[in-house]
This record gives C-alpha cells, sequence and structure tokens, in this order.
C-alpha cells in the first residue's frame, strides 16, 4: 500500500481499500483532489467501484466534479443519490452550475429537489432553468457585484471588503439605477485608481457590450471575441440587469461547439462519448451509417451503368476511383472552410456569393493542376490507350474538382438557408454529388471515345 499524500494520486482500488481501514485518511487525500482530477478517477475506476468512490468525494468539491464528467455519466451519478443529497450539492454551486447540473436530473425527481433548497437559491435556479440551455439565458449566472450609481467609491470599497469574497471571477463592478436598469461596468482596477469620493455614475464605461437572455450562445460567443471581455451583463427586455456571462462559461461553450462540429461533419451525434453504452452510440451511429449506404449504392448503380465499358477497357477499374476520392477530398476542404465560416459569422448571405465563386475559382485551379498531372501519369500507366484516355480522365478530374468546389460551398450555405445544421448534413450530400459526378464524367466521357459496342455474327 502507497502512503497517501497530498503530492500523489491513488488508484481507484487504493483510495477503496484505504477508504475501509482508514475512512478518515481516505476523505483527507480525496479533499486534496482538484475536482477535474477526481472526474477523471471516476471515468477510469471500474464502474461498480464509481457509487463507492462518489461518497468519498466531499460535497463542496462533488459538484464541480460531476460537471467535469460527460452528461451521460453524470446523469448516471446523479441517479445513485437522493434528492437531499443532490440538494447538499447545488447549494455549493453557483446558480448557473446548479442548473447546469440539475438538466441531468430526472425531470420527476427535479422539483423535490428544487423544494429543498434555500429560497434564494430555489428562486435563482428556477429563473435560469426557465431559458434554454444553449441561450444566454441558460448560460448566466445571478451571482455578481452591482452598485448603484449614485454610491461614491468609498462606499463600494465597504461593501466589496464584506460582501466580495463570496463573488468567484469578480473582474466588474455593474452600475444600476434605483430600478436595477444596467447604466455601465467598471474594472476593479478602475475602481482603485480614483478618490474615494468619486460617483461611480462619472467612471462607469455606459457604452459596455450587454446581452439578452434569449439571444443563442453562439451570438454570445461571438461579442466575446469581439470585444475581449472578461465577462457579460445579461439585461432583459426592459434593460433590467438579471445576471452576467463570464469567460470560463464560454470557454467551455467554445470546446463544446468545436466538439459538435466536429462530430457533425464525420455525421456522429453531439451526445457521442465513450462513456455510452455500446447498443445507445450504435443505434444514433447507424442513422447515418444507413443514409451513407443508400447514397453509396446510388454510386455504385451509377457505375453499373458502364459496365461494358469497363469490361472492355480494364484500366478505367484502376483509374476511376482517383477522379471520385479527389473530388471528395477538394470537396470536404471547401465544405470545412464554409461550415466554419457559417460557425464564426464570416460566412453570411450578403457575401456568400464572393465565398462561392472564389470557391469555384480554387478547384478551378486545382482542377488544371491535377488534371494536368494525372493525364501524364496515365499515358505513361496505359501507353496502349495512349493521348485520349490521359484526356478523358484529366478533363473528368477538371469536371469533379470545380464541381467539389461549387458543391462545398453551395451545400452548406443551402442547408443553412432552410434552416438545416450545415454541419450534420453536408458531408453524406456532398460525398454523393463528386462521387455520382466523378464516375459520371470520367466513364461518360470513356464510353464515348473508347468504348467499341460488340457486333453480332448472323
Amino acid at each position: 500500500m502507497k502512503k497517501a499524500d497530498a503530492g500523489t494520486m491513488l488508484h481507484p482500488e487504493e483510495i477503496l481499500h484505504l477508504s475501509q481501514d482508514h475512512p478518515k485518511k481516505a476523505r483527507k487525500h480525496i479533499n486534496t483532489i482538484h475536482p477535474d482530477e477526481l472526474a477523471t478517477l471516476l471515468l477510469n475506476c471500474k464502474e461498480s467501484q464509481r457509487p463507492s468512490l462518489l461518497l468519498l468525494i466531499p460535497s463542496h468539491k462533488l459538484g464541480d466534479t460531476l460537471l467535469e464528467l460527460p452528461e451521460s455519466l453524470q446523469e448516471d451519478m446523479l441517479a445513485t443519490l437522493p434528492p437531499e443529497a443532490v440538494g447538499d450539492i447545488l447549494e455549493h454551486l453557483n446558480s448557473d452550475d446548479a442548473a447546469d447540473l440539475l438538466q441531468s436530473v430526472d425531470k420527476q425527481i427535479r422539483p423535490l429537489i428544487i423544494a429543498k433548497l434555500a429560497p434564494d437559491e430555489r428562486r435563482g435556479v428556477e429563473f435560469l432553468l426557465a431559458y434554454g440551455e444553449e441561450t444566454a439565458g441558460g448560460l448566466m449566472q445571478a451571482e455578481l457585484f452591482k452598485v448603484r450609481h449614485d454610491w461614491d467609491i468609498d462606499r463600494v470599497l465597504t461593501v466589496l471588503r464584506r460582501w466580495g469574497h463570496s463573488i468567484e471571477n469578480l473582474n466588474y463592478v455593474y452600475v444600476v439605477d434605483q430600478q436595477d436598469i444596467f447604466i455601465g461596468v467598471f474594472t476593479l482596477q478602475t475602481l482603485l485608481m480614483h478618490k474615494p469620493s468619486t460617483c461611480v455614475a462619472n467612471i462607469a464605461d455606459r457604452r459596455f457590450p450587454r446581452a439578452t437572455p434569449k439571444q443563442d450562445q453562439e451570438d454570445v460567443v461571438r461579442m466575446f471575441d469581439k470585444y475581449e471581455v472578461l465577462a457579460l451583463p445579461v439585461v432583459d427586455e426592459n434593460g433590467i440587469l438579471i445576471g452576467r456571462i463570464t469567460a470560463d462559461d464560454i470557454l467551455d461553450v467554445v470546446q463544446e461547439e468545436a466538439t459538435e462540429g466536429m462530430y457533425r461533419l464525420a455525421a456522429l451525434s453531439d451526445n457521442d462519448d465513450l462513456a455510452e453504452p455500446v447498443m445507445l452510440t450504435a443505434r444514433r451511429r447507424g442513422v447515418w451509417l444507413g443514409v451513407n449506404l443508400l447514397t453509396a449504392i446510388l454510386a455504385s448503380w451509377v457505375v453499373s451503368q458502364y459496365a461494358a465499358t469497363i469490361e472492355q477497357i480494364i484500366a478505367l477499374a484502376i483509374l476511376m476511383p482517383i477522379v471520385a476520392s479527389m473530388g471528395g477530398i477538394a470537396g470536404t476542404q471547401t465544405l470545412t472552410v464554409i461550415v466554419r465560416g457559417i460557425a464564426l459569422g464570416r460566412v453570411t448571405f450578403t457575401n456568400a456569393r464572393r465565398a462561392l465563386i472564389r470557391e469555384v475559382l480554387v478547384g478551378l485551379v486545382s482542377g488544371i493542376i491535377f488534371a494536368t498531372l494525372i493525364g501524364g501519369i496515365t499515358m505513361l500507366w496505359f501507353p496502349e490507350n495512349g493521348m485520349v484516355l490521359g484526356l478523358i480522365i484529366a478533363t473528368a478530374m477538371l469536371i469533379n474538382l470545380i464541381m467539389a468546389g461549387l458543391a462545398g460551398a453551395l451545400i452548406p450555405l443551402t442547408l443553412q438557408r432552410i434552416n438545416i445544421d450545415p454541419a450534420l448534413a453536408s458531408g453524406t450530400i456532398l460525398t454523393t454529388i463528386t462521387d455520382v459526378v466523378g464516375f459520371c464524367s470520367f466513364l461518360g466521357l470513356a464510353t464515348y471515345f473508347l468504348y467499341t459496342p460488340s457486333v453480332g455474327v448472323n
């Protein structure tokens, strides 16, 4: 048995063994571990060990630990705890984190947990739960430091010393009037640089950006990026300050959006993670695999229409995957750039034409270069068909790369126009188009210029 100390994190088996013989030492050791490391510990241990480890984590750390886990595992862990224990966990969290964790609790049990919270915490959590998870209201927290516009700095400092320690990430002081209507903000640095008698209304930044609770979280991310702020006030339709969104929550959103985009480009659910049951993951992935199977059958059917040509000229069977593959890669490159541009707000309907023309021109330039290259290689590789086969594959390559640029830009823009997530469906449609166009152009040209129909003998 290793000796437990603050500098060494024991394995799950060692912690459980220590908890049986020396429960106080085990809890003391757990208390020295960061919540992120505790989450890793829960992820890496055996499924049967998780309930026992969960009981060893103190309630003031358990909430932050659970928030670091995948949502599916959060739900499993919370399902093992009684409502009283979950309520105790929520009391140690900020209102936004408490609301996030409650989203993973069974809807039938959720009211029981909320009812056990202190009145102030209950009102804060219920208020935040009223907003969608992917809105500014779902991201904001009620805890912030606000002062009246007629206060002087001396009074602000007095109140700050008394209550400021209870607010995390205290970067700005928010200024409001008697009706709680937001006026502006100032930083702690600004607070320290002015005389105690200075009125806060005179130092507040009245043009400071602000979000509304129903604003999409992607818009909020763009605001943080544009204005480079550490926190963003949230005001309702009457201008009343109702909360704030901090930069650490935005970092989580950026990571989630990036993961979601990456998953969807691969036709995966954004809930897909390694902690989910095998059958659930297989069912989610199977939907898009089925769609892909149908599109693959379509491409194969196109090839089958030129079976006689392929049988007569075997070189076509060897070369035709090159045309389709190059189109697929070129299209995916364009698709990735356009989808990312849409997500960042850099590609909109106002500048879509420019983006479309640019990608088609890129396809044209790439097509000329690689068409020339593959044409020369084909002439040397299959000299029996001479220059004709080289020109055929070069022309097909050029056509498919231009089409890849056009489709890679046009598909996500069209899907966005009809309110379909471009990252989710674009890849499958693009692959089908580049395969069909590639096969049709190559095999169609080969049939026209090289194929000699068999003549029957009477």
